[in-house]
């Protein structure tokens, strides 16, 4: 027995050695991304907590527990992540549009974002990557596949695509100007997550 020990031990020291984290990528609009540190430094700025370094990351994986918990409750997302993708897939999709999701008016704002001629597309858009727990990646890709059994339809869709769209949908309900009590939920909710840290 101590020989086998030995033997398992070195596959063991060579799969510790690896990165145990899987890395999502979050790819959006660079203006996403300010957004995002806009609404961030105002709860830092806002609440009365001790917040310092909280950042997008953060922020991208709180909107993923917020899915997973939905998930493990057993609800069915089919048809929400289809409206998702339909709604801000063009965005996720590609890197080279500057088109911005119809979000509707917002009374009494109104603003637009202009595109100068000579800038690369390429730096419109940003990638951001956000490390899962190797557990909640596995949870993920059995959760596509429960979906693509249950609906006999592929959803054909990768965890970098679901946090995208998570991100964007977030951000663009931020812009589209969210309910005092939302705000005051989300913002409670940030705060309880980041003193649990």
């Amino acid at each position: 027995m101590l020989t086998l020990r030995s033997w398992t031990g070195l596959f063991q020291r060579g799969a510790a050695e690896t990165e145990i984290y899987h890395t999502v990528k979050v790819r959006a609009p660079r203006d996403y991304f300010d957004r995002a540190d806009a609404f961030l430094e105002d709860i830092v700025y806002t609440s009365e907590e001790e917040l310092s370094g909280i950042n997008k990351t953060f922020l991208v994986k709180l909107l993923f527990d917020n899915f997973m918990d939905h998930v493990r409750k057993g609800k069915d997302l089919y048809t929400y992540i289809l409206q998702l993708r339909s709604k801000f897939g063009g965005i996720v999709a590609s890197a080279n549009s500057n088109e911005r999701p119809n979000g509707g008016p917002v009374p009494g704002f109104q603003w637009g974002l202009s595109f100068q001629e000579g800038h690369s597309d390429s730096a419109a858009y940003l990638t951001l990557n956000v490390r899962l727990h190797p557990a909640e990646a596995n949870r993920m890709r059995v959760f596509f596949d429960d979906m693509n059994w249950k609906h006999h339809q592929s959803l054909n869709m990768e965890m970098n695509e679901l946090l995208s769209l998570l991100f964007i949908e977030f951000i663009t309900e931020l812009r589209n100007g969210l309910t005092e009590e939302t705000k005051e939920e989300i913002v409670a909710a940030i705060v309880h997550k980041w003193e649990e840290q």
